[in-house]
């Protein structure tokens, strides 16, 4: 069965290491370290062993550059483009606005408005930016992509320990508490600005947002993927990857504490420190993201009680 590859739910890949990303597709794989225990395994990247890959991004402007190259190993390409608009003093680095559209309209005219789902996620609801301005961003950009976006993903911000904590240390925000009716009440209202525009609105891992207009989200769907890519062979395995979630089994190619656009929300993340440190730690050389595996440790036990098989 082939894999579906993501680049990457752990990093910004497309942004910052498009490099790296083609020198792996080049030598056919990539050594992969777990979160959770560290083991280490190598995937292949060759293309009679993947089905596509899924790009996230919230900046696809230094791959756009490279999918000539990209187009040599697998044209079964699926991208993930976050564009919500928010404030630098929470989101970073992320490119202006007018860019990021621009780039958006770019893939989909390359590709196809059903490669692309516009994420408009998280909603960072705080003390000074109420769902009122998150309202008026998303008609804007709705409005910008009418005809070149088929589908988009909401959530809202979790209040995970270290978002809070990165809240108090780099910004004068305070999250909002929002409760369950109010995050229904405005799903539904950028649900029927969505419709207006020719959107679908999905709710990612966010059960409760579900009615009339907003639909029930899986990131990674072999049905979907199929469909797209007229593959009938891509693997149509469940794997969420946290509650709610009803995404199709993918392998992960990214690494946590690697993306150094510096959103305040970020779960990805421990603290922006150690993300800028490993960027600038990281160059296209290392077969692993901020790792190398040198020769002579390729059959070592670690490699063959790996979860994916070497290669």
């Amino acid at each position: 069965m082939k894999s579906i590859i993501s680049a990457s739910r752990r990093t910004d890949i497309p942004a910052f290491y498009p490099e790296w990303f083609l020198r792996r597709l080049n030598e056919g794989f990539a050594y992969v370290r777990q979160p959770y225990g560290g083991r280490i395994s190598r995937v292949s990247l060759k293309p009679d062993a993947i089905s596509c890959i899924t790009f996230w991004s919230k900046n696809f402007a230094p791959l756009i550059s490279q999918l000539e190259r990209v187009a040599l190993i697998t044209q079964n390409l699926f991208f993930h483009f976050t564009i919500t608009g928010i404030t630098k003093d929470i989101e970073g680095k992320t490119p202006p606005l007018s860019e990021a559209v621009h780039d958006y309209i770019f893939l989909s005219k390359r590709y196809a408005p059903d490669r692309l789902i516009w994420r408009f996620d998280p909603i960072c609801i705080t003390d000074k930016l109420p769902f009122e301005h998150y309202e008026e961003l998303f008609s804007k950009i709705a409005g910008k992509l009418h005809g070149h976006c088929s589908t988009c993903y909401i959530s809202f911000a979790q209040k995970y320990k270290k978002v809070l904590v990165a809240f108090e240390k780099y910004c004068d925000h305070t999250l909002a508490e929002i409760n369950v009716e109010m995050q229904k009440e405005y799903a539904s209202r950028l649900g029927r600005i969505a419709e207006k525009n020719g959107i679908r609105l999905h709710a990612c891992c966010n059960d409760h947002l579900i009615s009339g207009t907003v639909r029930k989200g899986s990131c990674i769907n072999s049905q979907s993927l199929s469909r797209v890519f007229d593959d009938r062979s891509i693997n149509s395995s469940s794997a969420p990857t946290r509650k709610q979630c009803a995404c199709t089994k993918s392998i992960d190619i990214g690494a946590y504490d690697t993306c150094p656009h510096g959103c305040l929300y970020c779960y990805a993340n421990a603290n922006k420190e150690k993300a800028q440190k490993s960027f600038q730690y990281i160059h296209s050389d290392m077969n692993g993201l901020g790792f190398h595996v040198e020769e002579e440790m390729k059959e070592k036990d670690l490699l063959r009680s790996s979860l994916f098989p070497l290669n």
